[in-house]
This record gives C-alpha cells, sequence and structure tokens, in this order.
C-alpha cells in the first residue's frame, strides 16, 4: 500500500468528517432553537456547544473509519479503482458541456413555450382576462 493511497483516504476522510461535523452543527443548533435550550458559548460568542458537539461527532467519524479496518480497506480499494479510471480530455470535456447547455437551453425554450400557450388557453376557456 502505497502512501499516496493513504494520503487520499485520510485527506477524504477528514473532509468527509468537516462536512458532517458542519451539518450535525447545523442541525444541533436548529433542534436546540426549537426546543428553546440555550446554546452555551465558549470562549468566544461563535464557538458554541452545537459547534463543538456537531464537528467532534464528524471527525470522531472520521477517525474511527481511519482505525476501523473494514472500512479503511474499502476505501483503499476505491482509490485504487478510481486510478483505473480513464479520466476524459479537455477537448472532450468541453464539447459534452456545450451539448449539454444547447440541451438545456432548448428544453427550458420549450417548457416556456408550452407554459405560455397552456397559460393563455386555460385563460380563454375559462374567461379570464389575461394580467
Amino acid at each position: 500500500m502505497s502512501a499516496t493511497k493513504s494520503r487520499y483516504v485520510f485527506v477524504g476522510l477528514m473532509v468527509l468528517g468537516a462536512v458532517v461535523g458542519m451539518a450535525l452543527s447545523n442541525g444541533f443548533e436548529w433542534t436546540w432553537v426549537q426546543l428553546g435550550w440555550e446554546d452555551q458559548s465558549f470562549f468566544t460568542r461563535e464557538l458554541t456547544f452545537t459547534l463543538i458537539l456537531g464537528y467532534a461527532i464528524g471527525f470522531g467519524s472520521a477517525i474511527f473509519c481511519l482505525k476501523y479496518p473494514p472500512v479503511y480497506e474499502l476505501c483503499i480499494e476505491v482509490v485504487d479503482e478510481l486510478s483505473k479510471v480513464t479520466w476524459p480530455e479537455r477537448d472532450d470535456t468541453m464539447s459534452a458541456t456545450v451539448v449539454v447547455i444547447i440541451t438545456v437551453m432548448i428544453c427550458a425554450l420549450y417548457l416556456g413555450l408550452f407554459d405560455a400557450v397552456w397559460l393563455n388557453l386555460t385563460d380563454w376557456i375559462l374567461g379570464v382576462e389575461g394580467a
């Protein structure tokens, strides 16, 4: 097992822990507000109990995943599989992006026209004056 794979796993799990921590801290803060509980501040006004609790659970879960062999091995296998992926070249990505943008524009135009026709048709059927 190379050090590069271990670094990818470590960084990936730490980023995931930070994202989970942020989501949990926001969820805990919302829960505290809904229950009418006071969110205790530590050192500064921004460092609250819910923030510490959310990030502690997030990073604690990430560290658990790093230390638990089945999860760590799965992460290493994911890195191995991703290293085998043939990523598209810049030109392929640009042309696919243009196709997607044009397709979205055509669909938006079609739906907009359909909406306008349907609005006028239903206004005519119901006898409603257009605003």
